[in-house]
């Protein structure tokens, strides 16, 4: 009872409110033909004839284009494809109704409907494509609230066992307005189905479309590029939640639904990754909602790392006097102290274990789907340096998930588990040699792709990608090689981050291979600059002294063996297994920057939300006030395909029986 199918299979009970369509039969928009609303029977063999049918075919949904080949996709392939998750209203008074003008009398279909009682009803396999939302069914699926909408009569629900209340006033396009709401069963049963949601379609992410003018801010209007109909041209780009009227004009569906509140509710409570000396809150460290509080949230991480840190710097100075890349920060903090996710993403993978001789070399590995500066970008988060929760009475939840073993060499398995923004994914282990083991956490903020280079950034881009392991980049040697010798000793190191000429250094993007790799060889690479290893110097630049101590090639061969070998993770089976690239070169954030500027944006102050400004009148809807007439389904190859050439169904669907 109660199971979400997706690619053929119930995937997870949602409960008795939830009802699929090998439940309940007259829910089965597969059906080609007319259904009896109450026995869910086929009474009429074929398409819709109907005057206000918008597709007078058999069919009332497709193969997604994608999917074409495959006459029964996988829950892999599915997961691929599903990128957004349209909201519609009905404009009837139940959604058997809704069921019966969808299927019957337009020709039309959508993968859920919710009841004003908060049942929810699923009408197609979520591989198959219905037909709500004209040129952005291919990658969507489709929800349709039971809801009124209009105040034409502002007792329609007078007398009705669940009453909807009538919404503050809004203003969508321009153009404000006041509407019937949804009930408080709808929203909790939308809550309930957009997690299980986001939990089994891993590119459909916690956003919405966003303000152009003021990204903090949702978008109250159609967003991106419109037609002369005045329908939004297609977003690749985009992944989250929308309403019908992101999409066009002519709708103003799903009305009142605050998008930025629901996600907000959803992705959780964003934090600081850790909490260090100097951070505020009794609790969690939560990031400030006012943007002009965060600079001073965040400065004590900013001191942790580079006033109290001997290490760890971004982008160099990992460890010894090296001019290694680093990709991301260490932040002291108190061992086993909570370690949390700064925004919702997705555990991928993670190793477990005992420390290495040096200390620990667990991690977890988050990605992210977010929205910053109004560009939808996918990061991903690395938490290094974890203790051992093998054994711990109350491990993070991503550890009860099923995982699967990408690299047995090297311990890492893989996950796909979803977690909210401010949920605990481990704790602060310890590392470092002899003496300079301490508890920390490395943190580290990645992506695949270039991020944030339009003009109006504020980063800029080093690229590293042909230095190897060692950074020789001639602006960064001038922040903080003073004296010039092509070394970056600890005392340098320490005294620019310490410094008044500190910062330039964090709106830096650095393009260069991970340190966690194998390749390019640690040993190779270090020998060929052994000068940078030598603890002794004999005072003549690039001439170590010689001591009793043991070959220096050796010394080098040691130091990889016992501090960077059992740290390396990212290995091709691994790479392979998380969609990474198998070279290990990506783009590197200085991670509190990323932080700090994401949330900048998502927390913007400003309250006048500039939308674009359209005639359109209380009812846009003209031919009957339901929430898509107008939108033909596209077609598989062409989506400008005119309405009177769906008559016999599109090119490459399976033919009727």
């Amino acid at each position: 009872m109660g199971k979400l199918i997706i690619a053929g299979e119930g995937r997870v009970d949602l409960g008795p409110t939830f009802i699929n369509y090998e439940e309940g039969k007259r829910w089965n928009s597969t059906v080609e033909g007319l259904i009896d609303l109450n026995t869910g029977y086929m009474i009429q063999a074929g398409g819709c004839t109907g005057p206000t049918a918008k597709n007078k075919g058999p069919r009332r949904y497709s193969t997604r284009p994608a999917l074409r080949r495959m006459p029964n996709p996988s829950l892999s392939a599915v997961q691929a494809v599903i990128k957004k998750f349209v909201l519609h209203h009905d404009g009837v008074n139940s959604s058997q109704v809704c069921m019966n003008v969808l299927h019957n009398e337009r020709g039309l279909s959508c993968h859920f409907l919710i009841d004003n009682d908060g049942t929810i009803y699923q009408t197609l396999d979520l591989a198959l494509m219905g037909y709500h939302a004209a040129a952005f069914n291919s990658d969507s699926i489709g929800v349709e609230f039971c809801n009124r909408g209009i105040l034409d009569n502002p007792d329609y629900y007078a007398t009705a066992a669940v009453k909807h209340p009538i919404s503050d006033e809004y203003s969508i396009n321009g153009h404000k307005m006041k509407s019937f709401d949804f009930t408080p069963q709808q929203y909790e049963a939308f809550y309930m189905l957009a997690g299980a949601l986001v939990k089994h379609l891993p590119n459909l992410a916690l956003e919405y479309p966003r303000d152009p003018q003021l990204p903090a801010k949702p978008a109250w209007g159609t967003v991106g590029p419109v037609t002369a109909e005045g329908d939004s041209l297609p977003m690749p780009s985009f992944a989250g939640f929308c309403g019908h009227y992101h999409l066009t004009t002519r709708k103003w569906d799903p009305g009142p639904f605050d998008f930025k509140k629901w996600i907000d509710k959803l992705r959780g409570q964003r934090v600081f990754p850790v909490k260090v000396a100097g951070a505020k809150g009794d609790d969690k460290p939560v990031v400030p909602e006012n943007p002009v509080d965060l600079p001073a949230a965040i400065q004590p991480y900013y001191d942790a790392n580079e006033l109290t840190a001997s290490a760890g710097f971004f982008p160099v100075g990992p460890w010894g006097t090296s001019r290694l890349w680093h990709g991301g920060v260490h932040l002291p903090a108190p061992a086993d102290s909570p370690v949390y996710a700064p925004f919702a993403g997705r555990v991928i993978a993670a190793r477990m274990g005992p420390d290495t001789d040096i200390g620990s070399s667990n991690f977890v590995l988050m990605r992210h789907d977010l929205t910053v500066a109004s560009q939808a970008i996918r990061v991903y988060s690395l938490f290094m340096h974890l203790a051992d929760e093998s054994s711990a009475s109350d491990p993070p939840g991503w550890m009860a998930s099923q995982g699967t073993e990408l690299d047995a060499s090297v311990g890492v398995m893989g996950y796909d588990y979803v977690i909210d923004a401010g949920a605990v994914i481990g704790r602060v282990g310890t590392v470092g040699p002899g003496d300079l083991s301490s508890p920390q956490l490395h943190l580290e903020i990645f992506s695949t792709q270039r991020w944030f280079d339009k003009p109006d950034s504020p980063f800029t881009l080093i690229d590293g990608s042909s230095m190897g392991r060692f950074c020789d980049d001639e602006k960064i040697d001038a922040m903080i090689d003073k004296d010039k010798d092509q070394r970056l000793s600890r005392k340098e190191i320490a005294d620019f981050y310490s410094g008044a000429d500190n910062g330039p250094e964090r709106d830096l993007i650095t393009l260069h291979v991970s340190e966690w790799t194998s390749e390019p060889d640690w040993t190779e690479a270090l020998q060929s600059r052994p000068q940078q290893f030598q603890k002794k110097w004999n005072g003549k630049k690039g001439k170590p002294k010689k001591t009793d101590a043991d070959d220096e090639d050796l010394d080098i061969a040691r130091m990889v063996k016992e501090q960077l070998e059992p740290f390396t993770w990212w290995t091709d089976l691994v790479a392979k297994g998380l969609g990474l690239p198998g070279s290990g070169i990506v783009y590197h954030y200085h991670p509190l920057r990323f932080i700090e500027y994401a949330n900048a944006a998502h927390s913007n102050a400003e309250t006048n939300v500039k939308t674009q400004t359209v005639g359109i009148d209380d009812n846009d809807d003209v031919e009957g006030n339901f929430g898509y007439v107008g939108d033909p389904p596209p077609p598989p190859s062409d989506l400008h395909l005119k309405l009177e050439n769906l008559v016999d169904g599109y090119a490459g669907d399976v033919p009727a029986p």
